[in-house]
């Protein structure tokens, strides 16, 4: 699986991570492990670079909460339809873990990070990937990376995120984001 997945908490709590759903906007196409945001209608979209991150894509059901199947010759990927919501009766729901400044996430970057890059900030290339050839001690992005080779298995490709631009907590390093939910 590619993109996010929840890991952890970073307070060491054993709490399950909290399980939301908004209906999702026409003709996306949405993963498991994408980041998504929440346009101006109020429907679920995909994060692109500077969004802040609602949370992470765990399925989609019915308007009613039933299963929905994946994509034909897929195991993670829905489509919306261009109706899905203009015709009530569709409405699929896309359920995603919040970005909440104590979930971690794991990623598997496009590039090997070093201890040096502990805790800092990085911007994501698009809703599943973490840009690791860019950071910043000092400047606010999409994540901060928290621990490096999770799986101890050698691969210092792969990290725990936390989630620093998150609709959830729209502030960090002390810089209030104003910038607001953007539209569809």
């Amino acid at each position: 699986m590619a993109g996010f997945s929840y890991r952890k908490n970073i307070d060491g709590s054993n709490q399950a991570p909290v399980n939301k759903n908004l209906v999702g906007a026409a003709s996306v196409v949405f993963s498991v492990g994408d980041l998504i945001r929440i346009n101006n209608a109020g429907q679920a979209s995909l994060v692109t670079a500077g969004d802040l991150v609602l949370g992470v894509v765990t399925s989609v059901t019915t308007k009613d909460g039933a299963p929905v199947a994946p994509d034909s010759g897929t195991t993670d990927t829905w489509t919306m339809a261009s109706s899905n919501v203009s015709d009530a009766t569709k409405n699929l729901k896309v359920h995603y873990i919040p970005a909440l400044p104590n979930y971690l996430f794991y990623n598997d970057g496009d590039a090997d990070v070093t201890v040096a890059k502990l805790f800092m900030y990085f911007p994501v290339n698009d809703e599943n990937d973490v840009d690791l050839t860019t950071g910043s001690d000092t400047v606010v992005d999409t994540v901060r990376l928290i621990e490096i080779d999770p799986d101890g298995d050698g691969d210092a490709s792969k990290g725990l995120f936390q989630i620093a631009e998150s609709f959830w907590a729209q502030s960090g390093g002390g810089t209030q984001d104003t910038s607001g939910i953007e539209a569809a």
